[in-house]
């Protein structure tokens, strides 16, 4: 067989493969107008009249089979003195030549080439072929992951591994990348040991029943895969109570410091800190020590100003920055400062008089409440009141009189 001829129908484009079970060939269907692949038998297969009737009825069973792990079959025949099968063509990579390649597989994928396999296995044996060879060299993986068995409807070769044993041989050889078996037996994964022991054992009898059988032991023995280890060092409980604690300390911090910058904002709302500008010459003069030192009777906001004590000539003045630096933690603004009044000099016993806001003045002088000018003294005797009118008589329809006059009720005349 040479490329560009014609073997049949079909032309023959390229080699693909070659082996004892004969050759294989990318080629197109003159006939369908499709690309396929055909596998020709060796010559010395038609010498064979069994072997020629075995391949006819397992091939035209195998016609008929339709699952997605098998390679469907679209002709298959003798042409002159080659028994031949023709298949489409795949998209995939022969499993033996990708482990050749990338090594063996992880457990898991391993056990799902197997399913796989299995379901193709036992679609082929529920059609009624009761054995089918099956090695990594008539598989093929595709591109998306998906297994397929190529090859089925060819007669067993006297010695190739067939049914469960064949795919127990698939599994080790996926796990291991050896080809079961070796002279140097690798060991295979834990748990997946007693599952190819019980597969490949010699008598027929203590093997898997069934292919599917061989996938459901693997997938048990499948190890439970292990949880990423978290690269987040674990906190020792002693070490995560005290940071508990801490929070619990810092958050109560926090609030205190807020209830007392809000009292103290509250205070300065309600009493407003007001600068006090220098003396006027008009309160210069002498206190009277009767007289009260704030405006009770001041109709502006000067009322709302608590009495300011003066310091004795001993005492300094207190300072209200200690209290802010306690309570820094609270961002709350604060309220202008007080400016503190002027000590008195050394031997005044009088209180001092506070200055009224522009636009008013002691009413009377110098002590007296912050009045506008022109205000009566706070202290002068209120007038007396106006005398009320004398209330209106009103008088009465024609025909009647006051009785009694001048303001009495309105009555008709008494006759003579």
């Amino acid at each position: 067989m040479q490329a560009g001829t014609l073997f049949g129908k079909y032309r023959l484009d390229r080699p693909l493969t070659v082996d004892v079970s004969g050759e294989v060939w990318a080629a197109f269907d003159t006939v369908t107008f499709r690309h396929v692949v055909v596998r020709a038998l060796p010559p010395d297969a038609t010498e064979d009249d069994e072997f020629c009737d075995r391949f006819e009825r397992e091939a035209g069973i195998a016609a008929h089979i339709r699952n997605p792990h098998v390679v469907p079959i679209h002709d298959f025949g003798q042409i002159g003195n080659r028994l031949f099968l023709a298949t489409p063509p795949t998209q995939g990579t022969n499993l033996r030549t990708l482990l050749q390649s990338t090594g063996p597989m992880d457990v898991s994928r391993a056990v799902g080439v197997v399913e796989q396999l299995a379901s193709a296995l036992e679609a082929v044996r529920a059609a009624g072929l009761v054995e089918q060879e099956v090695s990594s060299a008539n598989v093929v993986v595709q591109d998306g992951g998906l297994i397929q068995l190529t090859d089925v409807g060819l007669p067993v070769i006297l010695g190739a591994a067939s049914g469960v044993y064949g795919l127990t041989c698939v599994l080790y050889e996926c796990l291991t990348g050896e080809v079961f078996p070796t002279s140097e037996i690798p060991t295979p994964p834990v748990g997946m040991a007693a599952v190819i022991a019980r597969g490949t054992a010699v008598d027929p009898a203590r093997r898997y029943r069934s292919a599917g059988e061989l996938a459901a032991a693997a997938r048990v023995a499948v190890p439970p895969q292990q949880p990423a280890a978290d690269p987040t060092p674990a906190t020792p409980p002693i070490a995560r109570n005290r940071r508990l604690v801490a929070a619990g300390l810092a958050l109560a911090a926090i609030i205190a410091a807020a209830i007392v910058g809000g009292v103290i904002i509250g205070s300065g709302a309600s009493s407003p800190q007001v600068a006090v500008p220098t003396p006027s010459s008009s309160a210069a003069g002498p206190a009277s020590p009767s007289s009260s030192p704030t405006a009770t009777a001041n109709p502006t906001a000067a009322e709302q100003v608590p009495p300011v004590q003066a310091p004795s000539p001993t005492q300094a003045p207190v300072a209200e920055a200690p209290i802010q630096e306690e309570v820094a933690p609270a961002p709350a603004p604060q309220s202008p400062p007080l400016v503190p009044t002027p000590a008195p000099p050394p031997g005044a016993s009088a209180p001092q008089v506070l200055p009224c806001y522009p636009g008013y003045e002691h009413t009377p002088p110098p002590d007296g409440p912050c009045l506008p000018p022109g205000s009566p003294p706070a202290n002068a005797p209120a007038p007396a009141p106006a005398p009320a009118p004398a209330p209106e008589v009103l008088p009465c329809y024609p025909g009647y009189e006051h009785t009694p006059p001048p303001d009495g009720p309105c009555w008709a005349p008494a006759g003579p």
